[in-house]
């Protein structure tokens, strides 16, 4: 049964009507909207998650990981008012490192009034066990309260560590005869095809017991491939404690382009591949 011509009307006219209201509200939405950007702090356009994305803005989302853990901390005297400082942290992920871990330590004395406040940045590898050292601490003795967190990781996955091996050889450790100058002397041979601008070198002093009695870090600058380098660092005052071991963690920053100077036989070459 055909439709009568004034009803047929009235439906093409309703039809016309609904068309127009929804592109006059959908033009207008576009017009008023912000352009989606890889800067705003939102998910937007065709980012795969806040301001990241490979096709939108030419970086990897960086994966939803849990922090990296503090195994132990240990606050050191080194001398009148003066302390060191050391976190054991693992990375318990084996296929991502960290370039940025940001971290905050805070020591109190009893009335909870905050003596000093240290603020950083460090980075850890993959499967890694680290010895953030801080040095020269500065304060008042009543210190009652440490407190060490970690603030935020920033992700980067590393697909391989095969061929980066940094050798310790030829460690030596003396106390003068008053204890009051104790001295740590070492080699490091990179054995690998990688030439680096910086290693950093961390120590650890054991007593029997395994506990920490005393911490302390250098570093070596311009480490060729397949050279060694000797390195030395110093205890001015006595160490609490007999020393019976000694970790020394030689690590250099995977993440940072311009740590390294070149492949053996090449031109410069990043270790990792995102």
């Amino acid at each position: 049964m055909a439709l009568a011509p004034r009803l047929l009307r009235r439906i093409i006219i309703a039809v016309v009507f609904l068309a127009v209201f929804f592109l006059f509200g959908y033009g207008t939405r576009q017009l008023t909207q912000p352009t989606p950007t890889c800067t705003d702090g939102a998910k937007n356009g065709e980012e795969e998650g806040i301001d990241c994305g490979l096709f939108a803005c030419q970086n990897y989302c960086e994966p939803d990981l849990d922090p990296p853990k503090v195994v132990s901390t240990e606050l050191i005297e080194a001398g009148d008012n003066d302390y060191d400082f050391v976190a054991e942290i693992v990375n318990p992920h084996k296929d991502f490192g960290a370039s940025e871990v940001t971290y905050e330590l805070t020591l109190s004395n009893g009335g909870g009034t905050t003596l000093t406040k240290r603020e950083g940045i460090f980075y850890i590898l993959p499967s890694q066990t680290k010895y953030l050292i801080i040095t020269f601490i500065t304060t008042e003795k009543n210190i009652l309260r440490t407190e060490f967190k970690i603030k935020s990781a920033k992700w980067q996955k590393i697909e391989s560590l095969e061929g980066m091996n940094l050798i310790v050889r030829n460690q030596q450790y003396k106390t003068s005869s008053d204890g009051r100058l104790n001295t740590l002397d070492a080699t490091i041979f990179n054995d690998s095809d990688f030439e680096f601008e910086s290693v950093d070198v961390g120590v650890v002093l054991r007593n029997s017991k395994k506990d920490i009695i005393a911490v302390n870090k250098s570093e070596i600058r311009t480490f060729l491939a397949r050279s060694e380098r000797h390195f030395r660092v110093t205890w001015p005052f006595s160490i609490g404690g007999e020393v019976v071991s000694i970790e020394i963690k030689p690590v250099t920053n995977l993440f940072e382009n311009s740590n390294f100077i070149k492949r053996y036989g090449s031109e410069v070459e990043k270790f990792q591949k995102y």
